[in-house]
């Protein structure tokens, strides 16, 4: 009788070294997979800060951009009043003086100045054509800074960022780890990208 005991007690431990074992490894495998998922994460987060870099940096350009334009847009502004100044003051300056109005610095008088009646209808006239003119002269601005600004945007548009370089590579029908060969990035970093895109 002592023998079967002996033997049962035997087999019971076997059984539960078999089961210690088990679960061993199955505490194993989950710090494993615990391990792969922070991992995963820390790549996660690098890719993340990546692209949010890259997004500042076209911000940054993006603002760059914006000023300059807008300085050219100023500077052109600048160019047309200072047009405008000289006309005003070439009509200002033309000789229209008489011996009678003038005074002894050569200036005339406001009191003696010869008064010139024009009819309404010619001074409305020659106003709305100078309005319009100006108007002319703004829209040929405009226009120009729109083509300054389309040229840019064409310009900038040119340069491939990392990842449409991965999706016109996917697209070909390479494999991510190809991909990560070919842009030289890591390959969790060219998944992640796809993904996002997808």
């Amino acid at each position: 009788m002592t023998i079967i005991l002996i033997a049962v007690l035997f087999i019971l431990q076997l059984l539960s070294f078999y089961f210690l074992i088990i679960l061993n490894t199955k505490l194993a495998k989950f710090k494993d997979l615990e391990k792969k998922q922070e991992r995963l994460m820390r790549e996660m987060d690098d890719t993340i800060s990546v692209y949010l870099a890259e997004m500042k940096d076209e911000n940054d350009r993006l603002i760059q951009e914006l000023q300059r334009v807008s300085k050219s847009e100023t500077q052109t502004n600048a160019v047309e009043q200072e047009e405008q100044i000289v006309r005003q003051q070439e009509k200002e300056q033309q000789p229209s003086l008489t011996k009678e109005g003038s005074t002894v610095d050569g200036s005339i008088g406001l009191d003696q100045e010869p008064r010139v009646y024009v009819p309404k209808n010619i001074v409305a006239n020659a106003y709305s054509r100078q309005q319009q003119s100006g108007a002319k002269a703004e829209a040929k601005v405009v226009h120009s800074a729109r083509q300054a600004s389309e040229a840019t945007e064409k310009e900038e548009a040119k340069p491939v960022t990392l990842e449409q370089q991965a999706i016109n590579l996917a697209k070909q029908g390479k494999t991510s780890e190809e991909i990560a060969k070919q842009l030289q990035k890591g390959k969790t970093e060219i998944e992640l990208l796809l993904k996002f895109h997808n």
